[in-house]
């Protein structure tokens, strides 16, 4: 399913396009001896039980956890150790390794030398990348070779056209910050002075466009990132 954003930029028009993963395929096949291609798979490699918290917790300490393990071995079901799984689902549980089902979520807030400086309840961010005022492009540049030392990027999308007017529109983006080899900051609200909120409840972001052009084509990548590099 296509997810879109309300782009807006410097000149004061905006349009609605599509931004996808961005995931670079490999060039490179694994392959047995005989030429057989391989693939990955997850496999199951303990249970609950016998992980290392649960171990510690029937066993005492690490001390006798490390003795068990040399007399034996308490972290192998050998029922379950080795099962190819198909599906998983993400589920929470507390200190005895029970499941919960009621939970207080809290934000930590670190110090650059990493203490905690604040705890609080998170806020329910709501998405603001669709709405009536648009995504803009802030007009301010960051060369390439000093944003990738500043700052430490999570994720990136590539942003497509849906017709005609759209490609030019992306194009046209895409060849101001290819030609001064620059990322240009995105910033939502009525201000433009907002972090990105892709989805209700999720993390807010800043956002930063790289393009690129090539003989009439474009790739635009939008790289977003909560963490910034700070000396101590």
């Amino acid at each position: 399913m296509a997810r879109y954003i309300n782009l807006g930029d410097t000149k004061g028009r905006n349009a609605e396009v599509i931004f996808t993963n961005f995931t670079k395929k490999s060039s490179i096949k694994k392959q047995t001896t005989e030429g057989k291609e391989v693939f990955s798979q997850k496999i199951l490699k303990y249970t609950s039980k016998n992980s290392y918290a649960a171990l510690v917790h029937q066993f005492g300490d690490a001390t006798k956890v490390a003795n068990e393990l040399i007399n034996g071995n308490p972290e192998i079901d050998l029922a379950m150790t080795g099962r190819m799984i198909q599906g998983s689902s993400r589920l929470i549980i507390d200190k005895n390794l029970k499941p919960v089902s009621k939970i207080t979520k809290k934000e930590v807030v670190y110090a650059p030398d990493g203490t905690i400086t604040e705890e609080r309840i998170p806020k329910e961010l709501i998405s603001n990348i669709l709405g009536e005022m648009p995504v803009k492009l802030t007009g301010k540049l960051y060369p390439k070779n000093e944003i990738y030392n500043k700052l430490v990027f999570a994720k990136k999308y590539q942003l497509s056209h849906v017709n005609g007017l759209t490609f030019d529109f992306l194009f046209e983006i895409a060849k101001e910050l290819s030609d001064k080899d620059s990322l240009m900051m995105l910033a939502a609200g009525a201000k433009s002075n907002e972090p990105l909120v892709f989805q209700d409840g999720g993390k807010s972001y800043r956002g930063f466009l790289e393009g690129r052009v090539k003989e009439g084509s474009y790739i635009l990548l939008l790289h977003i990132t909560n963490l910034e590099l700070k000396a101590i």
